[in-house]
C-alpha cells in the first residue's frame, strides 16, 4: 500500500480517535517514523481533533461507540475476503471501515456537542434575564426602602409634640383651593412644607418661602417641584416664625418677597 492509500485508508483518523489497538498504534507510529507525509498527516489528524475536543468536551455515550466500533470491525473482518483487487479499490476510495467509524463518531460527537452548545447557550440567555430580574428588583426594592424611610420621618416630624402647625391658604385674590402647610420643630428649628395644592409655576420663575418674624420676613430658599405631594420638604432651620407665605419669583429667587406675586399666607394653627 503506497502512502496516498494508506492516508485514505481512514487508519490516521482511527488512530487520532483511539480506536487502535496498541499493536495498530505502534505499526502507524513507525509508518509515520519512515514517512514524513504520513507523519505530517498523522499530525494534522490529531491537532485537529485536539482543537475540536478542547472547544467542545463532550464524548458521546459509551454505548454508541462500542456499536459503531464493533460495526467497523465487523465490516473490516467480511472485507477481509474479499478479493484484493476490490480491497485496493476500496483503499484508493477512502472508504476503508476505520474511515467510516471515524467519521460517524467525529460527525456523532459534533452532533452532541453542537446540542450542548445550544443548551449552554439557551441557559446563558435564560441567566442573563434572570440577573436582570434581580437588578430591577433590587432596585424597586432600594426605591420603597426610601420611601418607607421618608414616610418615617414624615410620622416622626407630624407626631412630635414639639411640632407647631402652619397652615397657609389663598390670599385674597387667588385661587381660595390654594393650599401649603408648613412643619416647625421647636427643637431643632427645622422648617418642612407640604405643598398641598399650587399650580406648577413657569419655567422662568420658582416659588419662594417666606418665614415673617417681627414683621420682617426671612428668606427660607425657593421650590419648584410639586409632583410628590406624600414627601416633606425639609427647607431650612429658622429660630421661629409668627407666620410663613409663599411668592412667586424671578428664577433663583428674590431678596425681598414680591407681595403682589404672594400666593398663600399661614399663622400658626392653634390646639
Amino acid at each position: 500500500m503506497d502512502t496516498k492509500e494508506y492516508i485514505a485508508s481512514g487508519i490516521l483518523e482511527a488512530y487520532a480517535l483511539g480506536l487502535l489497538a496498541e499493536e495498530e498504534r505502534s505499526q502507524v507510529e513507525a509508518m509515520a517514523a519512515k514517512d514524513p507525509e504520513i507523519q505530517r498527516q498523522l499530525q494534522e489528524e490529531v491537532e485537529s481533533l485536539s482543537t475540536f475536543s478542547q472547544a467542545y468536551a463532550v464524548q458521546p455515550p459509551p454505548e454508541l461507540r462500542d456499536k459503531v466500533l464493533a460495526a467497523a470491525l465487523k465490516t473490516e473482518n467480511k472485507a477481509a475476503t474479499e478479493p484484493t483487487e476490490k480491497e485496493k479499490v476500496q483503499n484508493q476510495k477512502g472508504t476503508s471501515p476505520w474511515a467510516v467509524a471515524a467519521t460517524v463518531l467525529f460527525l456523532i460527537s459534533g452532533g452532541f456537542n453542537f446540542f450542548q452548545y445550544q443548551q449552554s447557550q439557551s441557559l446563558q440567555q435564560n441567566l442573563n434575564r434572570t440577573e436582570l430580574r434581580l437588578a430591577e428588583m433590587e432596585t424597586q426594592n432600594e426605591v420603597l426602602v426610601a420611601r418607607y424611610e421618608i414616610m418615617e420621618e414624615n410620622v416622626a416630624v407630624l407626631t412630635d409634640p414639639n411640632t407647631a402647625q402652619f397652615i397657609m391658604k389663598g390670599v385674597e385674590g387667588r385661587d381660595q383651593q390654594m393650599r401649603a402647610d408648613i412643619f416647625w420643630n421647636a427643637s431643632t428649628e427645622t422648617v418642612y412644607l407640604d405643598v398641598k395644592n399650587l399650580p406648577q409655576p413657569p419655567s422662568d420663575k420658582d416659588y419662594q418661602l417666606w418665614a415673617l418674624k417681627d414683621g420682617k420676613p426671612i428668606d427660607m430658599g425657593v421650590f419648584n417641584n410639586l409632583t410628590d405631594a406624600q414627601e416633606l420638604l425639609k427647607v431650612g432651620q429658622v429660630p421661629g416664625a409668627d407666620a410663613f407665605a409663599v411668592t412667586l419669583e424671578p428664577k433663583g429667587g428674590s431678596e425681598s418677597p414680591t407681595l403682589e406675586e404672594m400666593y398663600v399666607y399661614g399663622e400658626p394653627v392653634q390646639v
